[in-house]
């Protein structure tokens, strides 16, 4: 099983690496209303104490293969801009679940459209998994544009508790599978 903690994907503009302990004070900052009110468990305020917690528990989690949690590093400017993970879903193993985030200075610069291949090549092969799907809000346009880029279709919608919010909220998913990731991927 791969070691999911020295995980390190690069593309043009970025650096992709397994969350650090040292990241907490960059996502906290980050992690602003404008980002949090679209996450489902980013709740505010997220101090340093609650990212550090955070990168603490998903880097125990990948040592079970669980998931890979990935700081989003700008390679010009060696910042953390933002948090993607793929993670194994706890009913289903053969079924991966994408999250992401970017900074606000970080969005609408293409980061997200140019990881997407590199992140579920990634999550296919280190997870194992047929099928990665993400899921927004309905009203998050812009997240659904970039599941369409990373060549995700829409699949179905339905209830997921936001514990951010202490409720469950209506999201709609999408999902690819690896067949046709890799048909696509060549």
């Amino acid at each position: 099983m791969p070691d999911f903690r020295d995980c390190i994907l690069e593309t043009p503009r970025l650096t992709l690496r397994c969350v650090q302990e040292a990241d907490a004070g960059q996502i906290s900052a980050l992690m602003v209303p404008e980002i949090s009110r679209w996450l489902a468990s980013w709740s505010l305020p997220f101090t340093v104490e609650k990212a550090r917690a955070r990168i603490l528990r998903e880097r125990d989690a990948t040592e079970s293969g669980k998931m890979m949690p990935l700081a989003i590093v700008e390679r010009a400017t060696d910042a953390v801009i933002g948090w993607v993970s793929i993670f194994r879903d706890a009913d289903d193993p053969k079924k991966g679940e994408a999250g992401y985030w970017l900074g606000m200075d970080a969005q609408g610069k293409g980061y997200l459209r140019e990881m997407g291949p590199v992140v579920l090549a990634a999550g296919f092969d280190m997870l194992d998994v047929d099928v990665i799907e993400a899921g927004a809000q309905p009203e998050n346009a812009a997240s659904f544009g970039v599941m369409r880029c990373w060549g995700m279709s829409q699949a179905d919608d339905r209830c997921h508790y936001a514990s951010a919010r202490e409720r469950d909220e209506v999201c709609r998913y999408f999902q690819i599978t690896r067949a046709t990731f890799e048909s696509v991927a060549v």
